[in-house]
């Protein structure tokens, strides 16, 4: 049985994160959605939202992209969008800010949207990321009676990144009841508490990680790679929990590259919340793909097997 949400009918934006390097992210999600019996219902036919590049490089195609995928959840009759990769999230959310507070551009995107065979955009979408969704939808007391695996006493640091709340403008974080706080966000934290995790204090969870700057200017991300890994660190964190792929990813594969350049070994396993939350519902590490993950979060995770 598949229940109703606050959102109305929900249409999920995959993007290209979770088609390819955050594949872990996609199926642990899918698991845990299934889990709890609320829909995720796939865009058909969607594409790149654009990511952080296209817009330095070329404006209309930085809006028209997102306005796409908007208007073809609007023609599936979608009262929200789902992502989960926060980039994502900013991309949609900063097409759906530009389109509303601009109505000439609004004119001009759906004269493109309509030569390429999509209806117009009608700024009807509300656009939500997946810790708020699951949040949101089920609360925090159903999500503890789904534990099978409790995680007690599993110290984790939830890194939400810099886009997950930011900026308040698009992401309208702060002015609606069911977005997280904009400057401390919290809701990852409790669903990992749910699960009987304890979540370190943990002052980078908003930090940028340099991702978009890993082949433009590496010796940048490596650095603000380093202070998330370090602040981790000195809260005793075992695991850090990500809810983005960029930075999941630019972490996991920087953490030899930061030992070397730093001479301090920071290396700490990641994984992302939604792979927690399978396994701590009874799922295995194969099915949640935490095998999978290059920092191997199973030499911590296997005490609870």
């Amino acid at each position: 049985m598949t229940l109703p949400t606050p959102y109305g009918k929900v249409a999920f934006y995959p993007g290209c994160a979770l088609d390819g390097l955050g594949k872990s992210y996609d199926v642990s999600l899918k698991l845990v959605v299934q889990d709890l019996g609320i829909p995720l219902e796939k865009i058909e036919d969607y594409n790149c939202c654009g990511a952080l590049e296209v817009k330095n490089v070329n404006t209309m195609a930085g809006i028209l992209l997102p306005a796409r995928n908007l208007a073809l959840a609007r023609e599936m009759g979608a009262d929200a969008v789902v992502s989960a990769c926060p980039g994502c999230h900013y991309s949609l959310s900063r097409t759906q800010y530009y389109l509303t507070k601009y109505p000439k551009l609004r004119e001009k995107t759906n004269v493109y949207l309509e030569k390429m065979g999509t209806k117009n955009y009608d700024l009807k979408l509300m656009l939500v990321h997946a810790v708020e969704y699951i949040y949101n939808t089920v609360g925090i007391e159903a999500i503890k009676t789904k534990v099978k695996r409790p995680l007690t006493g599993l110290k984790v640091a939830p890194y939400y990144g810099c886009l997950y709340v930011r900026p308040k403008s698009y992401t309208l974080a702060g002015y609606m009841k069911m977005r997280d706080d904009p400057e401390r966000p919290f809701f990852m934290d409790e669903i990992l508490k749910a699960l009987g995790a304890e979540v370190v204090p943990f002052e980078a969870k908003t930090m940028c990680c340099g991702g978009p700057h890993v082949y433009s200017d590496v010796e940048v991300a490596l650095h603000l790679e380093a202070r998330i890994l370090k602040e981790a660190k000195r809260n005793g964190a075992e695991i850090l929990v990500t809810d983005c792929p960029l930075g999941h990813v630019a972490i996991e594969t920087n953490m030899e590259k930061i030992a070397q350049k730093y001479g301090e070994d920071l290396r700490t396993p990641l994984a992302y919340f939604s792979q927690l939350v399978a396994f701590a519902f009874g799922h295995s590490p194969e099915e949640t793909l935490l095998t999978a993950n290059i920092t191997n979060p199973m030499s911590v995770l296997k005490r609870y097997l």
